[in-house]
């Protein structure tokens, strides 16, 4: 059955993860850990989300989250979700090329969208399958959502990353440091230093420009690095979190300044391509897209990047 609860008058919505493979599972697990609401899973292979589902309550008595992880057989069951996080995802195998696997993802997007738009039309989408900027892209034009409803989990990681090797490399607390990415999701992503502060101080002025330099290089890479350190064919624990961060802030309505992907409509003269900017997340999804002030090359990383995306939409048939 579907689950609401009443709470000083509202309802408890559930939020719908679509591929319990490790990204859909680690999500579901951070958002029952933050106590965000209830999770439902849904799997297209037989038994799984039911399995993990049934795992993760398990450990319900040690970790005290309150909120029910289900697993469901039936994607019917995903109905008046507030927000669905696509996680569903055909991993690289041995001798698939890029195309080949941004080819199958779409036919997975081809089929969940219209699973969606058909049983829970009105729900907030977080788009946390690869390639995130592409496939958020073809979501909003394929299946005719308006862009405040589309997210892609692409600059917060990015941004997330950063954060990380500041911390790392000055010894300083994460939580005295600010940082943003934007951008492509890829090693052309734009790392914008007037943003990246330590509790207001900036950057420039904690270490010398090889140090900033040598961070920025390790953020660029950090996702590649972690596949080729752990053999995996993505990484799964730091996209999962990020996941956990955009679902709160809708949910919660806490109108956080979060990078995601969005799809561009005039923004820095470009049009109907997702990259990362910083959005102002609530409970409509995206709030309010902020502009941040670029320099000339950063701008041209922009339209190289559009560019080389609509290039890869356009083999593609929407």
């Amino acid at each position: 059955d579907i689950i609401q609860l009443h709470v000083q008058g509202s309802i408890m919505e559930k939020i719908s993860i679509l591929g319990c493979g490790n990204v859909g599972a680690n999500s579901a697990f951070f958002i029952a850990e933050k106590g965000i609401t209830h999770v439902y899973l849904y799997d297209v292979k037989e038994g799984l989300s039911q399995g993990k589902a049934l795992d993760m309550m398990e450990a319900s008595p040690i970790r005290k989250y309150r909120n029910k992880i289900i697993g469901v057989e039936k994607i019917e069951d995903i109905a008046d979700s507030q927000v669905v996080v696509i996680a569903a995802n055909q991993y690289l195998k041995p001798g698939m090329n890029k195309e080949e696997l941004l080819n199958g993802n779409i036919r997975i997007i081809d089929d969940l969208g219209e699973k969606i738009k058909k049983i829970t039309p009105s729900s907030i989408v977080i788009m946390a399958t690869e390639p995130v900027d592409i496939l958020t892209s073809y979501f909003v034009k394929k299946f005719n959502y308006k862009r405040e409803k589309v997210l892609g989990v692409g600059g917060i990681l990015d941004s997330t990353r950063l954060r990380f090797y500041i911390s790392k490399n000055l010894s300083i607390s994460l939580e005295n440091i600010s940082a943003l990415v934007i951008g492509p999701h890829n090693e052309n992503m734009v790392i914008v230093p007037e943003y990246c502060r330590v509790s207001g101080t900036p950057l420039k002025e904690l270490m010398d420009s090889e140090q900033i330099d040598s961070i920025f290089t390790e953020t660029r890479t950090a996702g590649k690095y972690v596949v080729e350190m752990a053999g995996k064919s993505r990484t799964y624990y730091s996209p999962s979190a990020a996941v956990c961060e955009i679902v709160d802030s809708i949910h919660m309505n806490l109108n956080r300044i979060l990078p995601v992907s969005v799809v561009f409509n005039g923004e820095y003269g470009l049009q109907d391509i997702a990259m990362s900017l910083p959005c102002v997340i609530g409970k409509n999804g995206i709030e309010k897209i902020i502009l941040p002030k670029l320099k000339k090359e950063d701008l041209e990383i922009f339209k190289k990047s559009a560019l080389q995306m609509r290039e890869k939409l356009e083999r593609v048939a929407v």
